[in-house]
């Protein structure tokens, strides 16, 4: 038998579209167990050609993939890549394979092991003082990262350079956390002195950079998502444009005894954000973001919320020195969703002597 894959190597999920196994004597026994766990025993029949394809592999392993957390509450996440076990067995001969996967919802035009680049569209980016964001990579043990933070000191503008240490003692993925609280924690700087900073990662060899300016623009609205980028690891994208907001009373209405009840009432709170304006590389982010299979709206005032896309309208000509707009339109996905709350009140700020005279 002849395969098309190498033993004990490093892969994304998305270079497992098709798998070909040719010179294959009579049936094709083939078993796959992704991280100690059977996920496909079956028998295959070889075309004319005595060959045998697996198509959608990258699906089945997408499949499998455990997502980290979406709270944004960690300062470095680490994922260790899958572990494939692949036996094929025909009439004359047992072959095994056993490849590490990196997960991919795209494809990628570099490999795997590429531990000097960011896993991200940015080379800028602006965030917003409250973001939650993450910022993904390969990590090897011989990766280095470092942040450059510019900053305000006696309204002067400063800089400082601080190494990060990821402990990566094994070949992962791993997102840090390039929020403002984070930096502010990380380098001892205060928040609302710090401009921008700028991420290097390096395996000693070759270095690449994404730079973070603070957005505190005055929006006046802005709604901020976590999701999972193209390698499953959290990302942010914040919407800045108008929002509609049409909110949709859902329930069936039925007649019991000449008498019409709506049953199970409840409000979908449907709203229609605007991106603001784009560059090419954050409407890349944001495609990336309508495929991610969980989104989490988390400046909602109260608690987090799971949201569902619903629809989107993405109509523009092509990207040049047009700015473009585009609109998508969301809920949550939790029937309840909604949050009561209360706070201690202890009156306003006149008593009840004051009367109605003046109003």
């Amino acid at each position: 038998m002849v395969v098309n894959l190498t033993d004990n190597s490093y892969m994304f999920s998305s270079d497992l579209e098709s798998v070909t196994i040719s010179d294959v004597d009579t049936q094709l026994d083939v078993a796959i167990e992704i991280d100690g766990e059977e996920a496909l025993s079956e028998q295959y029949t070889p075309d004319a050609d005595g060959a045998v394809t697996l198509h959608d592999l990258n699906t089945l392993l997408n499949d499998y993939y455990s997502f980290p957390s979406l709270d944004g509450s960690d300062s470095l996440i680490s994922q260790s890549p899958q572990t494939l076990v692949f036996s094929l067995t025909d009439s004359s001969a047992t072959l095994a394979f056993t490849l590490y996967i990196i997960y991919s919802r795209a494809q990628v035009t570099f490999e795997v092991q590429t531990d000097f680049l960011f896993y991200s569209h940015y080379k800028i980016k602006k965030i917003r003082p409250d973001s939650k964001d993450f910022l993904s990579f390969y990590a090897s043990p011989s990766t280095t990262l470092s942040v450059d933070v510019t900053y305000l000191q006696d309204g002067v503008s400063s800089k400082r350079t601080v190494d990060i240490s990821i402990d990566s003692t094994a070949a992962c993925m791993m997102a840090y956390n390039v929020s403002l609280y984070n930096m502010a924690s990380l380098t001892g700087i205060d928040a609302a002195n710090i401009l921008s900073y700028t991420f290097s990662i390096s395996n000693g060899t070759a270095t690449d950079t994404v730079r973070y300016v603070v957005d505190r623009q005055a929006h006046r609205e802005v709604h901020q998502f976590l999701y999972y980028n193209v390698f499953g690891m959290p990302e942010n994208f914040y919407f800045t444009g108008l929002v509609e907001y049409a909110p949709e009373l859902e329930g069936d209405i039925v007649t019991l005894s000449s008498t019409q009840k709506r049953v199970s009432p409840r409000v979908d709170d449907l709203r229609t954000v605007n991106t603001g304006y784009l560059d090419e590389n954050r409407y890349r982010a944001l495609l990336d973001m309508l495929e991610s299979p969980t989104h989490v709206w988390y400046d909602t005032g109260d608690i987090s919320q799971n949201i569902i896309i619903t629809e989107i309208d993405f109509s523009h000509t092509k990207m040049g020195n047009q700015r473009v707009n585009v609109n998508l339109t969301f809920c949550p996905a939790k029937h309840n969703y909604q949050v009561f709350s209360r706070t201690i009140f202890a009156g306003g700020v006149f008593d009840y002597t004051f009367d109605q005279t003046f109003e």
